[in-house]
C-alpha cells in the first residue's frame, strides 16, 4: 500500500508518515453524533477526522468520480436537485414512493470492492489491486464495515453500488404493456415510480421487491411502512418533500408555505428571534429555487421585509 500512500502524500503535499498514520487509524478517529429525523427518531452521523478529510477528497476526485452512475439517480450529482427529481414525475397521474431501510449502513465494504473489480477498465490500476481495495475499505467505511452517513465519499459510493439495481429496474419498466410510459428516479434511498397506467404502481412494488431479493450485493430491504401510493388528482403526490399538484405544477408543501409566511409576519412586527433570521434567509432561497411563483407572491406582500432580511438586496420578481 506504500506506493499508493506515497502518491497521496505527494499530491496533497503531506508527509508520508502523516498519511500512513491517518489511514491506519481512519475507522476509529471519528466523531459520532445524532440528529433528529423529520419523521421521528434519530439518525447517527459519523464525522471523519480533520486529517482524513483531504484524503477522502483525493479518493473522490481520483477514483470515485470515475465510477458509473445510472441516469435515474438524481441525488449527489452536479446539476441535479430535488426539483429535478420532482419535475420528472409532474406529468404522471399515479406514482409510488419506495424507501430502502437503513440505506447507507446496508452498504458494506464487500459491495464497493465488487464494484471496483468490475469497473477496473475505467479506473487507475491501483484501484483493483489488493492494496487499493484495502485502502478504500479502511478509509471510506466505519469500524463495523458499513458506509457512514457524514463522509464526503459516501454519496458517490452509494450511487456506484446502486448502479446495477438502478439499471435492472430501468430495464424492467420499459415493458409498456405492464407499466405504461413510466418514469423512475432514485434520490438516495427513495425510489419514485410514476405512470398514467392504472395498476402499474403495484406491479412496480412487486418488481423492486423481486430485484432486491435476487440481488446478493448489496443486500437491501424495503421499508414497507414508508411505501406511499400517490395520486396527482388527489393532491397526494409528494416527491422529495415537494408536492405535484393536480395541474402538474411542482410546489412546496402547504405546511411549509404557511410556516414561512408566519416567520415573515413575525419578522415584520419585530417578534422573530434573531437566531431565526438566518434560517428564514435559507427558507426564502429554497422557495425561490423550487417554487418561484410562491416566492413572487411572498415578495409582493413582504417586499421590504425580504429586502432587509437579504441585507438590502431587493428580491427579484421575475
Amino acid at each position: 500500500m506504500d506506493e499508493i500512500l506515497q502518491k497521496i502524500a505527494s499530491d496533497l503535499l503531506l508527509p508520508l508518515d502523516f498519511v500512513r498514520h491517518t489511514v491506519m487509524h481512519a475507522p476509529t478517529r471519528v466523531k459520532r453524533f445524532t440528529i433528529p429525523k423529520r419523521t421521528g427518531g434519530s439518525r447517527e452521523i459519523i464525522q471523519p477526522s480533520i486529517a482524513l478529510k483531504p484524503i477522502l477528497s483525493w479518493l473522490d476526485s481520483e477514483l470515485l468520480t470515475s465510477l458509473p452512475v445510472h441516469p435515474i439517480a438524481t441525488a449527489f450529482r452536479p446539476g441535479q436537485s430535488i426539483l429535478n427529481n420532482a419535475t420528472a414525475h409532474s406529468s404522471s397521474r399515479y406514482s409510488v414512493r419506495v424507501d430502502i431501510s437503513a440505506f447507507f449502513p446496508s452498504i458494506r465494504q464487500e459491495d464497493i470492492k465488487q464494484v471496483l473489480l468490475s469497473c477496473r477498465d475505467l479506473l487507475p490500476g491501483w484501484a483493483s489491486e489488493p492494496a487499493g481495495l484495502a485502502l478504500v475499505s479502511n478509509v471510506c467505511f466505519d469500524r463495523y464495515g458499513t458506509l457512514p452517513i457524514g463522509y464526503s465519499t459516501s454519496p458517490a459510493i452509494a450511487n456506484a453500488v446502486m448502479f446495477q439495481i438502478d439499471t435492472r429496474l430501468a430495464e424492467i419498466i420499459l415493458k409498456v404493456a405492464d407499466f405504461g410510459n413510466a418514469v423512475l428516479t432514485r434520490y438516495a434511498d427513495d425510489f419514485v415510480f410514476s405512470t398514467n397506467t392504472v395498476g402499474a404502481c403495484n406491479k412496480f412494488v412487486t418488481a423492486i421487491s423481486e430485484v432486491f431479493a435476487a440481488t446478493r450485493s448489496p443486500k437491501f430491504c424495503i421499508n414497507a411502512a414508508k411505501t406511499r401510493f400517490m395520486s396527482r388528482a388527489g393532491g397526494s403526490t409528494l416527491v422529495t418533500g415537494l408536492r405535484v399538484n393536480n395541474l402538474g405544477n411542482v410546489v412546496v408543501h402547504a405546511d411549509y408555505r404557511d410556516h414561512v409566511r408566519l416567520l415573515l409576519k413575525l419578522y415584520k412586527v419585530g417578534s422573530l428571534r434573531v437566531d431565526e433570521v438566518p434560517k428564514l434567509v435559507g427558507h426564502l432561497a429554497y422557495i425561490q429555487h423550487v417554487d418561484p411563483a410562491l416566492f413572487t407572491k411572498l415578495s409582493f406582500k413582504f417586499f421590504r421585509e425580504i429586502e432587509r432580511i437579504r441585507g438590502g438586496h431587493s428580491p427579484s420578481l421575475t
